[in-house]
C-alpha cells in the first residue's frame, strides 16, 4: 500500500528443486488511483506468466507464456473538450509464447544447438503487431591446429516474420533472415572472435536486400588476472517494431517502422579487477547509424510524440565501477558520455549527452537490507512540430532521482519492505510535457509458504 492509494500484489508459485522438472506461475498487479493531485495519470498494470521445463540426458526442453496489460493516460489535453478527454486513455496488451530446446552432450566434439521459437502479439489502440521468430545457435568445438587453441565454430541462424496493421489499413508484412557465423579461438595470449553479421530483408514488394557486416573482437591480457584490453568492429541491420517503439516512448501516436542500420561500430576498452572486491570497465566506441529514430512532440492536444529518422555519428564513452565490502556492502557506478553528429538535425532531440547510475546495497546481520539508487541525466533539447521549416524548441532541465528502500527479514519466510522513490520530489521530465511522479512510497509484507 502506498501514499497514493497504490495497491500492489505479487504472487509466485513454483515447484521445489527437481532434477527433471521445473514449473510455476507468477502474477503481479499494480494500480494507482490518485485523488491527491489530478495532474497524475492513473494507470493499471497486470503481468502474468507460466513456465514449464524438463531436463534429460539429451537436453533441456521448455515452454513459457506470458500476458501483460498496461493501462495509462496521455498527460492531459489543452482544452475542455470532452471528446479529447475520452481519448486520453491508452491500453497496451502483450501476449508472448516461447518454446525452446537446448541440447547437451558429454562428448566435447559433438555438435550442439540452442533452438527457440518465439511469438508475440502486441497491441496499442488500433495498432496490432504479430511476430513469429525461429532461431538456432549451432556450435561445436574444433581440434587444435598449429597455434590455434580452444576453437569453437558456431553459427546463429534466424527467421523473423512480422505483421503490422493500423486500424483498417492494409497489413505491412516483413521478413528478416539472419546468419551470423563465428569462429572463436585462442592464439598465444589473444582471445579472438571473428565472423559476420548477415541480414536479408524482405518487405513484400521489393527484392531481397542483403546487409553484411564484419564482426571481430580481440582480447589481450595486459596484466594476467588483473587487467585486460579489448577492441573490435561490429555492425548490424536492426528491425524497428511497434513493440520497441512503445517500450522506448509509450506516448508515441505515429508509428514509423523504418529499420535502423548500424553501418559500422568500432569499440575499444579495458577491464580491471582487483581481487574479488573491485572491478571496473572503461570503453569508447564510435557508431555510424542510418535512420536513427528521434522522438519529437506533435502539435496536438494530447502531447503525443512522433518519430523522425536521420543519419547519425555517435561517439560514446562508458565507465563502470563496482566494489564489495565482503557481503556487508556493495557499491556500483555506471556513467555514459555521448557526442552526437546528425546529418540534418541540429540537435539530438530528447537524447542526453550524459547519464549515470549509482546503486548501493547493504546487509546488516542478514536481517536488515537497506539499498539506495541514484539516477541522473543531463539537459536535453526538445522539438515540437514535424515541419522542417517551422518548429519550436525547448530545453529539458538536467535532473537526478534518488530512491531508497529497506527490507526487514523477521524470519526466512516473512519480511517487511518499504520503498521510497524520488525522495527530493522533483517533477522532472524524461519526455517533454510528461513530469514524473513526485515523492512516493510503497510498503508491504512478503510471505513464503
Amino acid at each position: 500500500y502506498g501514499n497514493m492509494k497504490t495497491p500492489l500484489a505479487e504472487f509466485y508459485l513454483n515447484n521445489k528443486r527437481d532434477n527433471k522438472y521445473s514449473y510455476g506461475v507468477q502474477y503481479r498487479f499494480l494500480q494507482t488511483n490518485s485523488e491527491l493531485n489530478k495532474t497524475f495519470a492513473d494507470f493499471t498494470m497486470h503481468n502474468a506468466k507460466g513456465y514449464l521445463a524438463s531436463y534429460s540426458t539429451n537436453g533441456e526442453f521448455g515452454l513459457e507464456a506470458s500476458y501483460k496489460q498496461n493501462k495509462f493516460n496521455y498527460y492531459g489535453y489543452k482544452d475542455t473538450s470532452k471528446i479529447a478527454e475520452k481519448n486520453l486513455g491508452r491500453t497496451i496488451s502483450n501476449f508472448e509464447a516461447k518454446a525452446y530446446f537446448n541440447s547437451v552432450s558429454d562428448k566435447s566434439n559433438k555438435v550442439k544447438h540452442r533452438t527457440a521459437f518465439k511469438f508475440y502479439n502486441y497491441q496499442i489502440g488500433g495498432a496490432i503487431e504479430n511476430d513469429y521468430a525461429l532461431s538456432s545457435k549451432i556450435y561445436s568445438k574444433v581440434s587444435d591446429f598449429n597455434d590455434l587453441e580452444n576453437g569453437v565454430l558456431s553459427a546463429t541462424v534466424g527467421f523473423d516474420y512480422t505483421t503490422f496493421q493500423y486500424l483498417n489499413q492494409k497489413s505491412f508484412n516483413r521478413i528478416f533472415l539472419t546468419l551470423d557465423p563465428r569462429f572463436d579461438f585462442k592464439y598465444d595470449v589473444l582471445n579472438v572472435s571473428a565472423g559476420l553479421n548477415t541480414t536479408v530483408y524482405f518487405n513484400g514488394s521489393d527484392t531481397a536486400r542483403p546487409f553484411i557486416n564484419p564482426f571481430i573482437k580481440v582480447t589481450y591480457p595486459l596484466i594476467e588476472n588483473v587487467a585486460t584490453i579489448y577492441g573490435g568492429i561490429d555492425g548490424r541491420y536492426n528491425k524497428q517494431s511497434l513493440k520497441s517503439i512503445i517500450q522506448t516512448n509509450q506516448f508515441v501516436s505515429n508509428y514509423n517502422l523504418t529499420n535502423t542500420y548500424e553501418n559500422i561500430k568500432l569499440f575499444a576498452g579495458i577491464t580491471a579487477k582487483v581481487g574479488s572486491s573491485a572491478d571496473a570497465v572503461f570503453e569508447i566506441n564510435y557508431s555510424d547509424v542510418t535512420n536513427m529514430p528521434l522522438y519529437i512532440s506533435n502539435h496536438d492536444t494530447f502531447n503525443s510524440f512522433t518519430i523522425i529518422n536521420d543519419q547519425a555519428n555517435i561517439l560514446k564513452f562508458t565507465a563502470a565501477f563496482n566494489y564489495s565490502f565482503s557481503e556487508v556492502a556493495r557499491i556500483g557506478f555506471t556513467g555514459n558520455f555521448y557526442n552526437y553528429d546528425f546529418k540534418t538535425q541540429p540537435q539530438p532531440w530528447q537524447l542526453p549527452t550524459i547519464d549515470g547510475k549509482i546503486n548501493m546495497k547493504f546487509n546488516i546481520k542478514n536481517k536488515v537490507y537497506p539499498h539506495f539508487d541514484v539516477m541522473a541525466m543531463s539537459l536535453q533539447k526538445q522539438r515540437t512540430g514535424v515541419s522542417e521549416t517551422n518548429y519550436s524548441t525547448n530545453t529539458i532541465n538536467a535532473f537526478y532521482d534518488i530512491s531508497a528502500g529497506i527490507d526487514f527479514r523477521f524470519r526466512p519466510k516473512l519480511s517487511l519492505f518499504v520503498q521510497a522513490n524520488n525522495i527530493m520530489s522533483s517533477r522532472y521530465q524524461r519526455w517533454y510535457n510528461y513530469p514524473v511522479y513526485g515523492f512516493n512510497a510503497i510498503g508491504g509484507l512478503t510471505f513464503i509458504f
